[in-house]
């Protein structure tokens, strides 16, 4: 009895230590159950944080990319400032930009005017108001401190504000190249004065220097067409000097070609007044007439002032020839040098300028009589070669030493002494480049000289 009395107290006291447990670990449950709340609300924060954050980061990116997007249409527009080759294209497209920061009323861009001494409008068509502001703050020293300091200022409009409530005010922003200031830009604007931002003043100045490269792109744009223009100018005067200059050593021959007629119809006069019975004097005089007005119609025609243009049209290269020789070939005669035309049958019409070409023809054949001292043939062939036509003078003279041959077409070389310009054949290589052709000679000491020009035929959907 005893031991099951030991036993059942034992059993007792186990269920009292379990809930002894229990009651011991009530709290800790409460707690931890109190603790899995706190911890859920916490996580539920945290979320509602997170979320907020990426509502925001989300916002801001799209801030930034509306931002990106902006620059690049920005920079987009400012190339056309900084690359524009007109003045009006850069006022307006610089106009154009600066609407993108400011609200714009007008704006324009002056330059300086030699040292500095007075301000220029860019635009064709200058506001009389931004003209007047320029000078008014030139005169004040605000320009010279602009771009001194090389540093944008809000200036306001006085003349607004003693007659409106609303304020005006006007940018002047330096135009500095270089670290060199070229002008300013003006803007006038409705914005206020206290709400402009630095990235305002930045974004203007950022133009304002693409206005700048711009200006120094149209100017040096209009430079090179002046010197363009200058040197087609001298070209043209070149042209002439060598025309006058063959016309010159071919002054002697011209004259008795001229002398001729003139003596037969004076002769025939003569004879006429002594009441002499002239048969077909009518033919006569008519023929001598006609030959008279030839030569000076082909020196008119080739003496005629050279364009700085070359104006090509299609013609016949054969009548060309003919209408050179036609001037040289008496004083050839004289000097003991024939003339052989050897021309190719249905030859089509070149690509060319007849007042031009007959002048590298005469030059070719006043030299090739120059190097014929004691007489001599030359022979000008024609012949189609695809994909134009050929054209060859050969000589038989001497030939060109190989030591000369490479400088001929250089400018002022000359073996004519002081009796040469130097200008014939290197005026002769320019008209045919000018006519898309090519000019080359083959000469061996001894064998004679051979150039051979090739020129390009016509076609119907040239200019």
């Amino acid at each position: 009895m005893e031991q099951e009395k030991k036993q059942g107290g034992q059993v007792r006291k186990r269920r009292k230590t379990k809930l002894e447990i229990l009651e011991e670990g009530l709290p800790h449950f409460e707690q931890f159950i109190e603790s899995r709340e706190s911890y859920i609300k916490a996580l539920e924060t945290t979320i509602e944080v997170l979320r907020r954050d990426n509502m925001n980061a989300s916002t801001n990116n799209l801030a930034i990319r509306s931002s990106i997007d902006e620059l690049v249409a920005m920079q987009r527009m400012s190339n056309s400032v900084s690359t524009s080759a007109e003045p009006d294209e850069i006022v307006h497209a610089l106009m154009d930009l600066t609407r993108q920061v400011i609200p714009v009323l007008e704006s324009d861009i002056f330059l300086f005017d030699g040292k500095a001494e007075s301000l220029m409008s860019l635009a064709s068509r200058p506001s009389d108001r931004l003209q007047h502001e320029a000078e008014h703050q030139l005169e004040a020293g605000i320009v010279d401190w602009v771009i001194a300091e090389k540093k944008t200022v809000v200036i306001p409009d006085l003349e607004h504000m003693v007659s409106n409530t609303s304020s005006r005010n006007f940018v002047i922003v330096p135009l500095i190249l270089r670290s060199t200031g070229i002008g300013i830009y003006i803007i006038h604007t409705e914005k206020a004065q206290q709400e402009f931002s630095n990235q305002d003043i930045q974004l203007l100045t950022v133009l304002a220097n693409q206005a700048a490269v711009g200006v120094e792109h149209w100017r040096t744009l209009r430079q090179l067409v002046n010197a363009n223009e200058e040197i087609k100018s001298s070209h043209a005067q070149m042209i002439q000097a060598a025309k006058l200059a063959a016309i010159g050593e071919l002054a002697a021959g011209i004259a008795h070609e001229i002398k001729n007629p003139l003596s037969i119809l004076l002769l025939h006069l003569d004879l006429a007044q002594a009441g002499k019975p002239l048969p077909n004097w009518m033919e006569m005089f008519s023929a001598q007439v006609k030959r008279l007005s030839d030569i000076t119609l082909r020196l008119m025609n080739f003496a005629r002032s050279a364009s700085e243009d070359v104006t090509l049209d299609p013609l016949s290269v054969t009548r060309v020839i003919e209408d050179a020789v036609a001037i040289v070939r008496h004083e050839f005669r004289g000097g003991q040098i024939e003339i052989e035309l050897e021309f190719a049958e249905g030859l089509p019409p070149v690509r060319g300028n007849a007042n031009y070409l007959q002048q590298v023809f005469l030059n070719l054949l006043i030299n090739a009589r120059d190097a014929m001292t004691d007489g001599g043939r030359i022979t000008i062939a024609v012949s189609a070669a695809a994909p134009g036509v050929r054209i060859t003078f050969g000589d038989t003279g001497p030939g060109i030493p190989p030591a000369i041959r490479e400088k001929i077409f250089k400018p002022f070389f000359t073996t004519k002494g002081e009796k040469g310009t130097g200008l014939g054949l290197a005026i002769c290589s320019k008209i045919i480049a000018q006519h898309r052709g090519t000019i080359s000679v083959r000469s061996e000491t001894g064998s004679g000289t051979t150039f051979t020009i090739a020129l390009p035929v016509w076609k119907e959907n040239q200019a």
